[in-house]
């Protein structure tokens, strides 16, 4: 079930995977009538394996990965399985995109309903769930409804954000797509762990200048060329990554202009500028493990902050002393950090920091779970809060509160007591849903 090889001692007693939609409702309606509890998966993702839980049914929706598109009204209706490459695939062929996962083989069920941080995301509405447009929900009760700004609109509300404790099964989301970018160019600047505070002011100052169709990313990670006997922090390096997604190199130099003056890439050890990409190579390469950070066991820990400097410095320490060469963090500085008031995803910060370890077998699973959680504890005093998508409410029950402002927590709280009051669709962690 899960995509990653670490696997949670949590076990369901039966496992659904219906081959249509129709197939989806029957199961509700026999755990209804069986008083067996639902938890949910579109494509397993979810590094907390938040969809296994102790009895009841897992629905694997697995099988649901059709899409429809409407290149008039520049639309898509997608079901919950249909990895992100394949969006892009499809889309490209009538010249359209959408913020997809970073991440090829995220499947765009659980994405969406827990935010979405994605490709071209700050020129495309900030946070993928608000080009939400309408999802097709089989609510508890057994029943289809579309949920849109026009009906259901609560349920609409929810369905932007709730993420993993969300109150109903989504069938499938219809969409908005954006004109595909003519060129996408990506530029990497490699600078010395010791120089991570010039590494964040140059994204910083970047983010703020008022630039668009731009992302803003820097990775800190493993340095495969440094000796094995060098002290811990030279065996690490930052990148920032500036990629542009533009209609011509022209107007990517141009918009950068400044930017490629700044002073601190004075402290930079190489950079590679304008390498043309496109979105199927970035898929592509998202999935090649010899990239560096490969695939094994996983454990995150993330947050919002509105501290770059502080935030960054505080875990510089701690990133070198890494138990393992593929733990690795991800930065992204956010050019448009408007929120919704239509959308239940509450909480944003002026830059996401995603602590992930990596590693290969069970006798180092202790030793990266503790950094993980002291990655977490370390970025706490700058947060803003939490991201859903990118939690473990297993191992800190209450941290899926602080993925969201009072207000949600409590509207959320409402809704599933209106939608689901008898909590066939298990909530945020074993036992739990929201409370105001």
């Amino acid at each position: 079930m899960p995509w990653q090889t670490w696997t949670a001692d949590r076990h369901p007693t039966i496992i659904a995977r219906p081959n249509n939609r129709a197939g989806v409702s029957s199961v509700v309606d026999f755990a209804r009538e069986q008083g067996l509890r639902i938890a949910i998966k579109s494509g397993g993702h979810n590094v907390s394996e938040a969809f296994l839980r102790d009895g009841g049914i897992l629905l694997d929706l697995g099988e649901l990965q059709t899409i429809e598109i409407d290149p008039v009204e520049k639309t898509a209706w997608v079901e919950p399985a249909l990895w992100s490459h394949l969006l892009i695939e499809e889309t490209e062929k009538h010249g359209l995109a959408f913020p997809v996962a970073h991440c090829a083989s995220v499947p765009m069920g659980g994405y969406l309903l827990g935010g979405g941080v994605g490709l071209n995301g700050d020129e495309w509405g900030s946070i993928a769930c608000h080009a939400i447009i309408a999802a097709e929900i089989v609510t508890a009760d057994g029943n289809v409804v579309v949920a849109s700004a026009d009906q259901h609109n609560d349920l609409f509300w929810a369905v932007r954000g709730a993420g993993t404790g969300f109150f109903g099964v989504v069938l499938r989301y219809k969409l908005k797509l954006f004109p595909l970018p003519k060129d996408i160019y990506e530029s990497m600047y490699f600078f010395p762990l010791d120089q991570i505070a010039q590494a964040n002011r140059f994204l910083s100052d970047i983010a703020k200048s008022g630039i668009r169709k731009t992302e803003l990313m820097m990775l800190m990670a493993h340095n495969p060329t440094a000796p094995p006997d060098a002290p811990a922090e030279q065996q690490k390096v930052c990148v920032a990554r500036v990629v542009s997604f533009s209609d011509s190199l022209l107007e990517a130099k141009t918009s950068l202009t400044d930017a490629l003056q700044h002073p601190a890439l004075d402290h930079a050890l190489f950079k590679q500028e304008f390498v043309p990409t496109s979105f199927k190579n970035m898929a592509e390469g998202s999935l090649n493990a010899s990239a560096g950070l490969g695939f094994g066991r996983y454990a995150v820990d993330t947050v919002w902050t509105n501290k770059p400097a502080e935030s960054l410095s505080s875990i510089k320490g701690l990133f070198a002393q890494a138990p393992d060469t593929g733990n690795h963090v991800v930065v992204s500085y956010k050019i448009n950090p408007q929120l919704r008031d239509d959308a239940s995803f509450s909480v944003i910060g002026d830059i996401f920091i995603g602590a992930y370890a990596v590693w290969k077998t069970a006798d180092s699973d202790q030793a990266n779970f503790d950094w993980t959680r002291a990655m977490g504890e370390t970025l706490a005093p700058f947060a803003t809060g939490k991201y859903i998508n990118e939690v473990d409410a297993f191992r800190d029950p209450g941290v899926s509160q602080r993925c969201f402002d009072s207000n949600s927590w409590a509207k959320l709280s409402l809704l599933r007591n209106k939608y689901d009051p008898d909590m066939l669709f298990v909530g945020y962690s074993v036992d739990s849903k929201p409370t105001a």
